[in-house]
């Protein structure tokens, strides 16, 4: 009787696993469209009693009394997990980068040679009005185009105005990008921070908290794409020697002896990238500051202080923000070189298309004031209507695309554009007005980055006017390119480590269609056991009535 009772017991626990494996399959195959839901797992074991009394038989056969539920774990590869959070990382730095040259494009392409119709974009049809202006003075002498000359040149002061305005505009906007995902970071972290913490308290209580652990997945995998990261678990003391999980994210391929948590069990870190008044720190170094928890006491055994990353410190969407708002190539000097970044020259943000500009517009104007200003405007006597062409709009010495300006003094009528530079010459000597107009073809024009920035240890480029545009459209175009085909291995890559990821922890109709199956069999069973048990128990009781 003891073993027919026991094989009772036996049944009801395979009645409760089968149960309980319909139980998670449901729920896997209800969640299958669930963002960052894991697929879930049954786990059991088969029940053997080990002990045994002294009239115990070596020959009596040793049967399992059914299945054990031991729990309910998740299907994942940790494997899995750190590449596809390196691959995203990659991308998340590649399609920033690619974002933002496409914006520059969108401002800049209207500086070069452009396409169809339209064979010349808007500076370089303007630089081709005035000389165009110019030859005709040449031609028919300089009193009847003086005034269309000076329209022409203040329409060109005007449109490297305009480009001017709207580089400084992208700076803000990527200024105002930087600052929000900062700050989504933080709530990234915080959150995680909250998380663990949950998690922890779910394991003290013995439960798996498998939907909290998809949610921290979910972050952690959202993390990566700002910077790379490093996330381990490892097991710690939650008190009276009970083990509960502590996970810890690192900021990746640091020292091993100067690692930066960016969370530690409980414990969360903040990056900041402005300085107590609010404003942007120089060169938008991030800052990642000391653990705390929820209450915001410090770690007790981590006393992380705050630490300033370097310029190749982060890895990610961040990264490429810092480098669109600091990255000056050709204009970088020796020292950012040597101390900051050694591929500081080879790397192209906002700012060296802003210092290109530049300098396109500060060596016109200089190139046209020689020509204007015979012996640099020290002749005695000076020449009649000798001046500078082109001046500051805002009283600084240095003549910018943001501030050039044709000057108080041609716009009033006191400087005039010189026919000759020659005081005894006829009256139709042109030799100088023939050469400005040689000017908008010389392709020796140096365009210097020191004159741009006192340092810079970029080489000089010589070139015409319209070279100098194309150039900058070259650049533009080469890294508009390089970065194209980096994002697109990059996302080649991501999209097969997802794959591969997803066939171990995304939910498979036709896997969990079969463990329906499985796991409804094995109840049926069960239960036509069980209904045998039944039977017999009757036919014994009928016969000892």
């Amino acid at each position: 009787m003891s073993s027919t009772f026991g094989t009772i017991t036996t049944v009801r626990l395979g009645i409760y696993a089968s149960q309980k494996g319909l139980d998670v399959t449901g729920n896997n195959i209800t969640n299958i469209n669930t963002n960052g839901y894991t697929r879930q797992r049954l786990d059991q074991i088969s029940l053997v009693v080990s002990a045994s009394d002294k009239y115990g038989s070596q020959y009596k056969a040793r049967v399992g009394q059914g299945p054990v539920i031991t729990g309910i774990s998740q299907l994942r590869d940790p494997g899995m997990d750190i590449s596809y959070r390196k691959a995203n990382s990659d991308v998340g730095s590649a399609d920033q980068m690619l974002a933002g040259l496409e914006d520059l494009a969108g401002i800049l392409d209207e500086v070069g040679k452009g396409d169809g119709e339209q064979d010349d974009g808007v500076i370089l049809n303007q630089l081709n009005d005035l000389r165009d202006l110019i030859n005709q003075a040449l031609t028919n002498g300089i009193e009847n185009y003086e005034g269309s000359i000076r329209a022409s040149a203040n329409a060109l002061c005007t449109q490297f105005h305009q480009y001017a305005k709207a580089l400084e505009g992208l700076m803000e906007d990527y200024e105002t990008q930087l600052d929000e995902d900062t700050t989504r970071v933080n709530q990234i972290l915080t959150e995680l921070r909250d998380l663990n913490l949950q998690i922890r308290n779910s394991d003290v209580r013995g439960d798996a908290a498998l939907e909290l652990r998809d949610q921290r997945n979910l972050l952690l995998d959202e993390l990566s794409g700002y910077m790379k990261i490093d996330v381990t678990y490892k097991m710690v003391d939650a008190g009276g020697g009970y083990m509960v999980e502590e996970m810890s994210v690192k900021l990746a391929d640091r020292p091993a002896d100067d690692p930066v948590y960016l969370v530690q069990g409980q414990y969360a870190a903040q990056i900041s990238v402005k300085d107590q008044n609010g404003d942007f720190v120089p060169n938008y170094n991030i800052t990642v500051s000391g653990l705390t928890n929820k209450d915001n006491e410090p770690h007790p055994t981590n006393p992380q202080t705050a630490t300033t990353l370097g310029d190749n410190d982060l890895y990610g969407s961040l990264q490429s923000l810092r480098e669109l708002l600091t990255e000056e190539g050709e204009y970088a000097s020796q020292n950012d070189i040597d101390n900051v970044d050694g591929n500081a020259a080879s790397k192209r943000g906002i700012p060296y298309y802003i210092n290109q500009l530049n300098s396109l517009a500060r060596t016109f104007a200089e190139e046209m004031n020689k020509l204007n200003m015979p012996n640099d405007g020290t002749a005695n006597p000076p020449l009649d209507g000798e001046g500078a062409l082109f001046e500051t709009n805002d009283n600084t010495t240095d003549i910018t695309a943001g501030n050039i300006c044709i000057s108080q003094e041609w716009a009033e009528g006191t400087v005039k554009m010189l026919s000759t530079t020659d005081p005894n010459a006829p009256t139709d000597d042109r030799s100088n007005l023939a050469q400005f107009l040689n000017l908008f073809n010389r392709k020796d024009i140096e365009f210097d980055p020191k004159d741009i920035v006192g340092d810079a240890e970029g080489a000089v480029y010589e070139g015409s006017f319209e070279g100098m545009l194309l150039r900058i459209e070259s650049t533009l175009a080469q890294d508009q390119m390089a970065a194209t085909t980096t994002l697109n291995n990059y996302a080649i890559t991501l999209d097969n480590v997802y794959t591969d990821r997803d066939s171990v922890t995304g939910v498979d109709l036709n896997d969990e269609a079969t463990n329906l199956m499985v796991y409804q069999k094995a109840y049926t069973a069960a239960c036509r056991v069980l209904t045998a048990l039944e039977q017999a128990i009757d036919s014994l009781l009928a016969a000892t009535a």
